[in-house]
């Protein structure tokens, strides 16, 4: 059960709406319902007594889970509606209740008046939250379905406050993992256009709050999700700084024991391939399978042309070799990110990568990017892996597509 709490200017305009061909009327209190035209007009006489309100058009639709479809018979949603405006505080005023067979999920619309009978203003302060509390009370009331979670809304649908809401949402979940600091966190929001305010302890000055200011609309982090609370954010970062500070450190271990692993190499094990003619060492082989580059010279062109020495690196899947002529970690300006000539280099070759970019503030961020053809002047970009994505929608098709990809022998270098 979910509900929306919207104000508005003109009751023509909602009970019209409301009323359309799907439409059946469930109850109406103190308005004329023999037609659209009566009800309109009943909710305009009442609404005349207050000229000076701006919004007195009150419109909540309710949508119920598919999960509890059978059981939303017309007297039921009734009951539901009355339970739900009473809790919200909207008593003694005008008001119908409208179903609509327009859509999968079962859903209502109540309208009422903000000019209540005796002509006094029905607030709507806090009704944000108010909202969230009274729709948890009747789902346990009455054993409906709570949602399963947030990725299952239709974000076009929304209407703000929910629009940013989900929006917002999506942002932080998608960045959250490759932030390490509130400075990090706080930078590529603001590039987004979305304010990020930290509420400061008075004693101590610590961070104890966090929100969010988009389109005039302000949440708290706990607001859109409690996982987005302050501290659950802290402890995210925290988490994402163990993480980056032990994959250094298996670096660091593994280059360590590079020389031993060197000197134990036996005729038993694999032969390090070639590339280019050039036999690779069981070391060189291994840097380049740990995402490292290597230095090679009188490579042969494939062209059989002649000879070169370059820099080379695997792609992502560690089965085809590109050749840079300068060091494959130094960064270039390239599109919106400056990002390393190895990224580049990828991308430009048709390669989805995890590109290791610099940014705000200091630090780094690593965003999958990639072109759709190669001749595009721009790139695409996601913060999570879209070739698992692809799969997910279509296993078949990423099947069928990727070995065309990976037939390819060698890449160009820059």
């Amino acid at each position: 059960m979910i509900a929306k709490n919207i104000k508005g200017k003109s009751f023509k305009g909602c009970v019209r709406y409301v009323m359309n061909d799907t439409a059946k009327l469930l109850e109406a209190e103190g308005v004329l319902a023999g037609t659209t035209a009566e009800i309109i007009r009943s909710f305009a006489m009442q609404r005349s007594g207050r000229k000076e309100i701006k919004q007195p058009v009150g419109h909540i639709p309710l949508s119920f889970a598919p999960e509890d479809r059978e059981r939303m018979t017309d007297d039921f949603m009734v009951q539901l509606a009355r339970e739900y405006i009473q809790e919200m505080g909207i008593r003694n005023t005008q008001y119908i209740i409208v179903r609509h067979h327009n859509s999968e999920n079962e859903h209502i619309h109540i309208v009422y008046n903000r000019i209540d009978n005796d002509l006094k203003l029905i607030s709507v302060n806090n009704d944000y939250r108010r909202n969230i509390t009274v729709c948890k009370r009747l789902k346990d009331r009455h054993n409906l379905t709570y949602g399963k979670g947030k990725e299952r809304v239709k974000r076009e649908k929304l209407r703000n406050p929910d629009a940013v809401k989900y929006l917002l949402y999506d942002i932080i979940k998608a960045i959250l993992p490759y932030c390490t600091s509130e400075k990090e966190f706080q930078d590529y929001l603001q590039s987004k256009g979305i304010n990020v305010e930290f509420k400061l302890k008075r004693t101590t000055g610590e961070i104890e709050g966090i929100s969010f200011n988009y389109d005039n609309i302000s949440l708290k982090g706990s607001q859109i999700d409690r996982k987005f609370s302050y501290g659950n954010l802290r402890k995210e970062f925290e988490k994402n700084i163990a993480a980056a500070k032990a994959q250094v450190e298996k670096m660091q271990e593994q280059q360590e024991k590079q020389p031993r692993k060197v000197q134990q190499q036996t005729e038993s094990k694999p032969k390090a391939p070639a590339i280019g003619g050039v036999e690779l060492t069981a070391g060189q082989w291994e840097i380049l399978n740990d995402g490292g580059f290597i230095y090679l010279e009188d490579i042969n062109r494939r062209n059989g042309s002649g000879k070169f020495s370059g820099y080379v690196f695997l792609n992502d899947e560690k089965d085809k070799t590109f050749f840079s002529k300068e060091n494959p970690d130094t960064f270039v300006k390239y599109g919106k990110y400056e990002m390393r000539i190895r990224d580049k280099i990828l991308i430009e070759n048709g390669y989805v990568t995890k590109a290791k970019v610099k940014w705000h503030g200091g630090g780094y961020a690593y965003p999958y990017l990639w072109k759709t053809n190669k001749s595009d002047v721009e790139y695409k970009e996601s913060w999570s892996d879209p070739r698992l994505a692809k799969q997910e929608q279509n296993p078949e098709e990423t099947k069928r597509k990727v070995p065309k990809v990976q037939e390819k022998k060698r890449g160009r270098g820059i």
